[in-house]
């Protein structure tokens, strides 16, 4: 591992967050204790770089899309594999990599505090629209919410591009409507809540307001902000620690990891400091069980299907034959088994199946996968995933 070099991917304007800041720090000073120098690589560099001179992975670390996806392509063209840093990888590939904290967890966390404090009109105000961890967040929240019942839609969003002061004050307009917001950072809790004072709305005797990412910026602040701490020094190691696992010879060029990094409440003033009572956790929606398993009609598929996946090839070619309206002669005959085999065969394939004939299974299967042979060469692909 001594003398070895991760290249570390990343833009200026996101590294001068603490979030990415912290999330570098991280990557080095856990290269650092494995002997492993760090390649900082800004986007300035990016297409100078020579990316044939890399190791087998490098990491990307950064909140703009188009850079995460202009340095994937070039590192995909050199055989190079990506880990992402503080990032989702689900929307870039299953060859990708990452360590991140769980966005989608941290946002069911932080829609579940905000119901168990009585807050069932939830809106979600600047989220700009181009930021890969704010789309995360805000499909994460329509998804929580969803989970309670509710329905949250696209008017009950509040999105920018160019300045988020456009997202306040629209939602100031209707802000009636609602008794807390979900901000996807404390910087943007902040500047809805100087939106809110300006426009005589109390927080958080009128409206509720919390975020993600514990900036420093939010203890300091009047409303302290209630907020989703992640621990990006955590995100940086283990990213390094995927790195390392990448890298060590031993894997397969297909596999990717995926090391989520846990979040929790810090519940502050923006939320009348409510906490949860002591000994309590919070609540999760009361969900209902999924009704697929036990739908008679679905049931039937599923035992079909799971007939069908036990099957090897000669088992294809013996349904493809009963399919076709050969006799148990005929069959044995063509597959060059004994009478006792293709019985034996049989007798498991209608066993899987949930019937005891032939007329049954041939039954079975016209009504539910249509008219004429399925199974006609299904021998060829059935070892095939």
């Amino acid at each position: 591992m001594r003398d070895r070099v991760i290249p570390v991917f990343y833009d200026e304007k996101s590294a001068a967050s603490t979030q990415y800041a912290t999330t570098i720090q991280g990557i080095r000073a856990a290269a650092a204790r494995g002997g492993v120098r760090i390649m900082p690589i800004s986007d300035a560099m990016a297409e100078e770089t020579d990316y044939t001179d890399f190791p087998s992975a490098a990491v990307i670390t950064s909140a703009s899309m188009p850079f995460v996806v202009a340095v994937i392509r070039r590192l995909r063209a050199a055989h190079c594999r990506t880990v992402l840093a503080g990032m989702d990888s689900e929307q870039f590939g299953h060859d990708i990599s990452c360590a991140t904290p769980s966005r989608r967890a941290e946002t069911q966390q932080l829609v579940n505090y905000l119901y168990n404090c009585g807050k069932e009109h939830i809106a979600l105000v600047g989220f700009g629209r181009n930021s890969i961890n704010d789309n995360f967040r805000y499909h994460a929240a329509m998804s929580a919410v969803a989970l309670w019942g509710k329905i949250l839609s696209e008017s009950d969003v509040w999105l920018w591009q160019h300045d988020p002061r456009t997202s306040f004050e629209a939602f100031l307009d209707v802000a009636e409507r609602y008794d807390a917001v979900i901000c996807p950072n404390d910087i943007m809790a902040i500047g809805l809540i100087n939106s809110c004072k300006a426009h005589g709305l109390r927080v958080p005797e009128d409206l509720y307001v919390a975020s993600f990412g514990n900036m420093s910026i939010g203890r300091f602040y009047r409303p302290t902000i209630t907020t989703m701490t992640m621990d990006m020094t955590v995100v940086g190691e283990q990213a390094f620690n995927v790195w390392r696992f990448l890298t060590a010879g031993e894997t397969q060029a297909e596999t990717a990891l995926k090391i989520t990094v846990p979040s929790r409440i810090l519940v502050r003033e923006s939320t009348a400091g409510r906490l949860i009572e002591q000994g309590q956790t919070v609540m999760f929606p009361d969900l209902k069980a999924d009704s697929f398993y036990v739908n008679p009609k679905i049931t039937v598929l599923v035992g079909i299907e799971h007939c069908i996946s036990q099957r090897d090839a000669i088992d294809f070619r013996v349904l493809g034959g009963l399919m076709s309206g050969q006799s148990y002669e005929e069959i044995s005959d063509r597959l060059f088994i004994s009478g006792s085999t293709l019985r034996y065969r049989l007798n498991k394939i209608f066993t899987d199946a949930g019937v005891k004939t032939r007329q049954e299974f041939e039954m079975l299967i016209r009504e539910h996968l249509g008219a004429g042979n399925p199974f006609a060469g299904a021998e060829e692909t059935a070892e095939r995933p």
